[in-house]
């Protein structure tokens, strides 16, 4: 029998629907819902995996293993689970058929990755209430930044909260949304774009999410409408950097048609749109390089406060002292204070003492693989979120991406230049501008003004995964070689070398 990857059995929202799968319970506006046990797997499976079309040999093969039924079987039982979804009764449209291969559940899925795993507790006696989608996890060091994106939307009705992967994006905008929710805006639309590929899909799936049924209103101008008789909604767009030209259209459109809807959104760029407030989200306080510090001096920066609390999760017995302090700090500031880095370190401390996971560092993207089993899959390890934005690229930018990880430190427009170009480099290229300008603005590459340059830098983590993928190809040696003949060049400009 085939194996299969493990589902991660995550709780989730979709619609007016909440699944806990640990439970095989499903509720409907708080109500707990009558759903046959092998109806309960199928959804599961396909929640899972949600906007991807699962065989019918992996359903069957899950939901009866070593068992052999009849395709009729497996129909019945994607009957009954449409039953108690009122799949497309004057409703969404929630499992689709995909004629003569499997199914794909075509919904908007908020996954509730941070929900604790004890039993969820429904009291029939008080009226239901829809669950809150927004459960961000206790968040560290972010106080400040949630305040200032509170801000900015009191002033600006399309607030874009924009950084690197693993940054903390999506927790950052949960809690500013969940902080508002009631107070400031009523109404709250909350959709996790991750999965969706197809710039087609975006606009049914806010739709969809906003409670629209399937239908003529699937359109820029029936979610304004919609939105229109609940005054100030507030509608979260998280990761759109798949389809930013797509949620650019949808936004300015609704913006235009409903005066009263306020949007959220966060992505690796800005979305462009007219009048768009950008919120670059930075990376938490890390120490300065130089000399250690006390455990106590250590602490008052949130990257090192991250760090301790993961830890002392994993490991009850952990506390930060003196004699941990340089290495902790060593940690946060090669994670360039990436809180998802941070937080996959600080899971490693289950089998090694700090010093150690420090040394281990330079093999990063191997070693940083034990995230949570219910996030999402580009938070499991720190591989799979640098193949999330690295695939987010064009092969222009991918190429760029990897050849300038020769770049140990910082470098300008004139030093990229020759590693960038495969004909006599130009220092002034507008071509090469033009690829370090888009990395940039996707939160690949950082910058900085000195004097009259402007200086560019990967992030660790990046350039680790970049260098890999360099050293995979055929033209390593080659870049290797450019970058060796610009510093020759440089040692002989400034003296060092007579050669």
């Amino acid at each position: 029998m085939t194996k299969y990857p493990t589902l991660s059995g995550t709780p989730v929202v979709f619609g007016p629907f909440r699944l806990v799968p640990q439970q095989r319970l499903l509720l409907r506006d708080g109500k707990p819902l009558r759903l046959p046990r092998r109806a309960a797997e199928i959804l599961e499976m396909l929640t899972d995996r949600a906007g991807e079309l699962v065989s019918k040999r992996e359903l069957m093969e899950r939901i009866w293993p070593g068992t052999f039924v009849e395709e009729g079987t497996l129909r019945v039982h994607i009957s009954a689970l449409r039953r108690v979804l009122e799949d497309g009764k004057a409703g969404p449209h929630y499992v689709e058929n995909v004629m003569g291969l499997g199914y794909r559940f075509v919904a908007p899925v908020i996954r509730l990755s941070d929900e604790p795993a004890s039993p969820v507790a429904v009291d029939e006696t008080k009226d239901p209430q829809p669950p809150s989608p927004l459960l961000p996890p206790r968040i560290v060091g972010r106080e400040a930044v949630v305040n200032s994106v509170k801000a900015l939307l009191g002033c600006h009705r399309l607030v874009t909260i924009v950084g690197s992967g693993g940054v903390g994006k999506t927790v950052v905008a949960l809690a500013a949304a969940q902080s508002l929710l009631q107070v400031d805006f009523p109404k709250l639309v909350a959709v996790d774009l991750a999965q969706v590929n197809d710039p087609a899909r975006v606009v049914s799936c806010v739709a969809v999410a906003a409670g629209i049924a399937a239908g003529p209103l699937h359109c820029v101008s029936g979610i304004a409408t919609h939105m229109e008789a609940v005054p100030r909604t507030l509608i979260v767009l998280d990761s759109c950097e798949q389809v930013v030209h797509a949620v650019t259209s949808l936004v300015e459109g609704v913006l235009a048609l409903a005066p009263d809807v306020h949007f959220l959104v966060t992505s690796r760029e800005p979305l462009r749109a007219r009048d768009e407030s950008v919120f670059r989200l930075p990376a938490l306080d890390v120490p300065p390089p130089g000399n250690s510090l006390s455990a106590a001096r250590a602490l008052e920066f949130s990257a090192v406060q991250l760090f301790t609390l993961r830890a002392a999760e994993i490991q009850a017995s952990f506390e930060l002292r003196d004699h941990d302090a340089l290495a902790v700090t060593e940690i946060c500031r090669r994670l360039d204070g990436l809180p998802l880095a941070i937080e996959l370190a600080a899971a490693c401390m289950e089998v090694f003492a700090a010093r150690p996971l420090a040394r281990s560092l330079d093999h990063a993207l191997q070693l940083l693989t034990r995230g949570h089993r219910t996030a999402a899959p580009r938070h499991r390890s720190l591989r799979a979120m640098l193949d999330w934005s690295y695939q987010t690229l064009s092969p222009i930018g991918q190429m760029a991406l990897c050849r300038l990880a020769v770049f140990a430190g910082s470098f300008d427009l004139g030093a990229a230049s020759v590693v960038l170009s495969d004909t006599q480099p130009q220092a002034g290229s507008c071509e090469v501008l033009e690829v370090l300008t888009g990395l940039a603005a996707k939160s690949l590459l950082s910058t900085r003004v000195s004097g009259n340059r402007v200086l560019f830098r990967l992030l660790h983590t990046s350039r680790v995964y970049a260098l890999e993928k360099l050293e995979s190809s055929n033209e390593g040696a080659v870049v290797r070689s450019r970058h060796a003949q610009l510093q020759g060049r440089r040692w002989h400009a400034d003296g060092l070398s007579v050669s």
